[in-house]
């Protein structure tokens, strides 16, 4: 009875080593963003002193999955280099498209000789996020950290082109995408140089060949307005600029969306004075686009507010 709880014992011990094994020969789980990782990162700053400064990132995939090695240089504002040294790290998902870097190992080179350092232990951790164009980090805590951005340097590579990226940020505008048509009891709007009268409206908005820009008109009896929205790459913005047939020029940027609601933030100058607004533009039923200006001021004097103007998807 003792020889076979003994070989019971033995038995299931082997079953235990066994499933270690497995475990620890379980490959990773690819995280989806570590395709943007690899490549060349540059990001320009300027030192307390005034004096102009560069740090580049060139980072290779390791054969792991989710572990890159970067070699990482500084220059001063005369372009001499200032520091060299390389880490290998780990990244991990966290929430949405946010990751976390944890540090592996690091080694230093000696500028003087071109030798590196041994490699030793390194704990550095923070979050980022990357994408097609920019790898966004943040130091510290969200509050107080220093947030540092860094540009891909594009080659000849079109996986990480601007026009990927760029028809990918302004894909959440489709629903605003169509003919519409409407009418509306205008009132007098001294920024626009528009009377009070009934304003029959033609709205046609649409997409350039590679969806890269959207291209509107709007246009009634008593102004004409042509605009384009298209993707800020310096500071990741999807951006508006219009010109209207009665002198004014406009430039927004998208604050905020959501559920088909987007709202734009616009500034410009107008023959009567600087102009600012907040405007609503809200198709979240089909069909209906829904326009609401909010919060204009001209030359910094609250303005009567304007009707909400309502328009209906011709095709």
């Amino acid at each position: 009875m003792k020889l076979k709880i003994k070989k019971s014992l033995v038995l299931f011990s082997f079953v235990l080593s066994s499933v270690a094994i497995l475990a620890d020969h379980h490959s990773e789980a690819k995280i989806k963003q570590s395709d943007h990782i690899p490549g060349t990162w540059i990001r320009y700053s300027i030192s307390p002193e005034g004096k102009s400064t560069s740090m580049t990132k060139v980072i290779k995939a390791m054969t792991k999955p989710n572990q890159f090695v970067e070699t990482i240089t500084s220059t001063n504002e005369k372009g001499d280099l200032t520091s060299k040294w390389e880490l290998r790290f780990k990244i991990g998902s966290v929430v949405g498209n946010m990751l976390k870097f944890q540090g592996i190992q690091n080694r230093g080179m000696n500028l003087e000789t071109s030798k590196w350092s041994d490699w030793k232990d390194n704990k550095l951790q923070y979050l980022f996020q990357v994408d097609e164009f920019f790898w966004n980090e943040v130091m510290q805590d969200l509050e107080n950290s220093t947030k540092r951005r860094f540009s891909r340097v594009i080659t000849g590579n079109r996986k990480f082109s601007y026009k990927d990226l760029a028809k990918r940020k302004l894909s959440i505008l489709k629903p605003t995408l169509g003919n519409w048509e409407g009418s509306v009891e205008q009132v007098e709007v001294k920024a626009y140089g528009l009377p009070a009268h009934t304003q029959n409206i033609i709205h046609p908005v649409k997409f350039n060949k590679d969806e890269t820009i959207i291209v509107l008109h709007w246009t009634s009896e008593e102004i004409d307005v042509i605009g384009t929205i298209s993707y800020n790459a310096l500071n990741g913005h999807l951006v508006k600029n219009y010109h209207t047939s009665t002198g004014t020029q406009m430039t927004g940027k998208l604050i905020s969306w959501n559920n088909n609601k987007f709202l734009w933030e616009r500034t410009g100058e107008t023959p009567n004075g600087s102009l600012y607004e907040k405007c609503l533009v809200d198709v979240s039923k089909p069909g209906v686009f829904r326009h609401k200006i909010m919060d204009r001021t001209l030359n910094g004097i609250p303005q009567p507010e304007e009707p909400e103007i309502v328009l209906k998807k011709v095709n």
